[in-house]
């Protein structure tokens, strides 16, 4: 008769078990996506900052310059690249801000220091009652 009673025991503690871990399972998941997100933004960003301080090339095999020769690109043409990087990475509703700031000439190549900040909101997948980040 005992054994019979412990039955019911085993399937709630099972029950118990499988949601606790289920949750930790969808919870890494949901740290892995938004990293995957904050990697992204990352190198977008950094490859926004790259693309803004390097002078078009000068080898003759080259395409011509669009800015002109050794001319940098403006703050527009640094959020599209920003832009299509990330649209490249299936990543929708980020904003892009990009802070350029001239300060010179050095042997006629100017130069300028250029910030690049990429802002991509993360939008829970399993657990929606969170809202967005």
């Amino acid at each position: 008769m005992k054994r019979r009673a412990e039955r019911g025991g085993t399937l709630v503690e099972a029950a118990l078990v499988l949601l606790v871990f289920l949750t930790f399972l969808f919870a890494v998941m949901e740290f892995g996506r938004a990293y995957n997100l904050y990697q992204v933004a990352t190198d977008a960003a950094r490859e926004g900052a790259r693309f803004a301080v390097a002078p078009c090339s000068f080898l003759p095999s080259d395409p011509p310059c669009p800015y002109g020769a050794g001319a940098l690109p403006t703050s527009t043409d640094v959020t599209t690249k920003v832009n299509d990087f990330l649209a490249s990475a299936n990543v929708h509703g980020a904003t892009v801000d990009v802070n350029q700031q001239f300060a010179g000439t050095v042997n006629t190549i100017p130069v300028q220091f250029t910030q690049v900040t990429v802002n991509a909101p993360y939008t829970f997948l399993f657990f929606k009652s969170f809202g967005s980040v």
